[in-house]
């Protein structure tokens, strides 16, 4: 059976904060041919694509003589994609779909854009691509999404409800085999440095916690523009057991996982409008048996249930996360009743075999349309 040939794009080629466009790509049944280098690609990782940010001779010439009407960009993509014989577009990130709108039209092709986060919420975003964003939601086959909130903020943009498609991300299947330690003293909180993620409110929940709990650690991994921030806040207030170890690999954060009893982030909506989808790290946490603390944000009380696999609490509200943290560390059977739940709404509700399986249907959906 002849694979599909898709061309899947992202601003960039691999970063430690987008594993989830990492997964989707291994996941994809098809032949990939990844473009990359910005919201509108301008490599490819065979390396053939001809980067119009560089344009050849002949093309300069023609272009400074005014008889290269179409734009260069759109000239070299499509052209990669014609002799690649490409059977699909399937772009990340909102802006990205909404650069790819012409070439999709232009050769005839489907085109899928798949929404993270920011691109559906920053203030910003929205009014630069405003009219981009009408013309990609009558353009695209589908439109995936990964929350409820997120699939909402698109039908008030204008989106045809019919051709969303909310898909929820599912954790690196690795995160299932690990078993954290519920006697541990250990908290772990992953992520980016910024605003939308609140480290620093996190770091204000753990301080009024551990004033009731002095045996308490807790450890930050990430890296981002707030870190420094709250290296400066924990020595200023004298905050105890507080480590930042900056960006692990996968086998490093297992460890960390392993040896803690509890997953924290304080997801709120930052003030640019910026909002998370769903995080992953919330989900690689769920998989790994950890109890979560999170709050009432985006597409979290999607997945960490309150009182079933974990707490919620209101954005913002660093004292009820205190609370939560306390509890957890004086009730390890219930911490432990948590994390095992948390895994097994993984296993159940967001394991790699039925994301994939989501994905790779809607792609020939789109293909066969």
């Amino acid at each position: 059976m002849k694979k599909t040939k898709i061309c899947f794009t992202s601003p960039m080629y691999s970063v430690y904060s987008e594993t989830f466009i990492q997964n989707l790509k291994m996941g994809i049944e098809g032949e990939i041919f990844h473009c990359f280098g910005g919201m509108f690609p301008n490599q490819s990782e065979d390396r053939e694509l001809v980067n119009y940010l560089k344009p050849e001779l002949h093309h300069r010439i023609l272009k400074r003589l005014g008889f290269l009407r179409k734009p260069l960009d759109q000239l070299y993509l499509s052209d990669y994609i014609k002799t690649k014989k490409i059977d699909l577009i399937f772009a990340n990130y909102g802006p990205a779909g909404a650069r790819m709108v012409p070439v999709a039209k232009g050769l005839g092709i489907p085109l899928i854009v798949h929404f993270h986060g920011f691109d559906a919420s920053v203030k910003e975003i929205i009014s630069n691509n405003r009219e981009p964003y009408i013309e990609l939601f009558k353009t695209a086959k589908s439109i995936i999404v990964v929350s409820e909130t997120m699939k909402q903020d698109l039908v008030n943009l204008g989106a045809n409800e019919n051709k969303i498609k909310k898909i929820i991300y599912a954790p690196n299947s690795k995160f299932l085999n690990i078993s954290p330690d519920y006697h541990s003293k250990q908290i772990v909180a992953i992520g980016r440095f910024v605003e939308k993620k609140a480290p620093y409110l996190t770091l204000m929940a753990y301080k009024l916690a551990k004033e009731k709990c002095p045996e308490l650690k807790i450890k930050f991994i990430g890296d981002g523009p707030l870190l420094s921030i709250c290296k400066d806040l924990a020595e200023s207030l004298h905050i105890k057991d507080v480590s930042f170890t900056g960006v692990l690999n996968l086998n490093e954060i297992h460890n960390v996982i392993t040896n803690s009893f509890c997953f924290i982030q304080h997801s709120k909506k930052a003030f640019n409008g910026d909002k998370e989808g769903t995080p992953v790290s919330i989900l690689e946490a769920m998989a790994s048996g950890l109890p979560i603390i999170s709050t009432n944000h985006a597409g979290i009380p999607e997945v960490v249930i309150d009182g079933q696999n974990g707490f919620i609490v209101e954005e913002g509200d660093i004292e009820t996360m205190a609370e939560k943290m306390i509890q957890l560390f004086n009730d390890r059977k219930l911490a432990k009743v948590f994390g095992e739940k948390g895994r097994s709404n993984i296993e159940q509700n967001h394991n790699s075999t039925d994301y994939f399986r989501k994905i790779n249907a809607l792609i020939i959906d789109c293909v066969n349309a």
